[in-house]
């Protein structure tokens, strides 16, 4: 399925159904991104990332008795999201994107068959096609029930030729293109959230709006920044 055209009227973006795989395959960087919870990356992550005690889990408010549900606005590759689901996270999953949205959905059907993430979709794992902030203001007209965080994970902004991002980042930032209503965004998930809004940010990046955090959470490259509404 071709997707997104070129100066040259060709196609540089094609989503390819495979029997048992659907992947993206980008002309201009001769590559295929596909999302796997079984094996690879986020596999290897989930069984040496350091359990609740990465950065990750600290910043949403994980500890002991306390695991919070969450709602990813910015699902992309969903790796964040899965690993809050192995540490037993109920989690929704935004993703504005119809293509990567199809990715995440190929991912967990193929990943439903394994009895162990089975355990995952029972305690919630779901996937939803819309853009963050109309579902959130839905969801508040409706009377929705209201997550306990809110995980913004904006766009990362634009590096240098000489220190481009990963190839599956620079295929996002083609697909979603800035985030220029990462302020917004806090501001909705600000009025939706019970307990915190956290936003993930590149460790030295300003904040997304000119509201500060009310702490933050480090690691070695990422920042989290947190916004308490109420104490776990």
């Amino acid at each position: 399925m071709p997707l997104l055209k070129n100066k040259s009227d060709s196609y540089d973006l094609q989503l390819i159904f495979h029997d048992d795989l659907v992947e993206l395959y980008d002309r201009q960087l001769n590559t295929s991104i596909s999302i796997d919870f079984l094996k690879g990356p986020l596999a290897h992550r989930q069984q040496f990332g350091g359990g609740r005690g990465q950065a990750i889990a600290k910043a949403i408010g994980m500890r002991s008795g306390v695991t919070p549900s969450v709602l990813d606005t910015t699902a992309g590759m969903a790796g964040d999201a899965f690993v809050l689901a192995t540490l037993g996270c109920s989690i929704t999953l935004l993703e504005r994107s119809p293509i990567i949205f199809a990715l995440i959905e190929d991912a967990v059907q193929r990943a439903s068959l394994n009895e162990s993430f089975t355990e995952i979709l029972e305690q919630g794992f779901n996937i939803v096609n819309r853009e963050a902030g109309d579902y959130i203001a839905e969801q508040i007209e409706d009377g929705g029930t209201a997550p306990d965080v809110i995980y913004i994970d904006p766009m990362y902004p634009q590096k240098k030729k000489s220190a481009l991002v990963k190839k599956d980042m620079q295929i996002l930032q083609r697909l979603h293109g800035a985030d220029d209503n990462a302020g917004e965004l806090l501001d909705s998930a600000l009025s939706f959230a019970r307990k915190r809004v956290v936003v993930k940010r590149p460790i030295q990046a300003e904040t997304i709006s000119e509201k500060k955090p009310n702490t933050c959470i480090k690691s070695k490259k990422t920042r989290y920044d947190i916004y308490t509404i109420e104490k776990m």
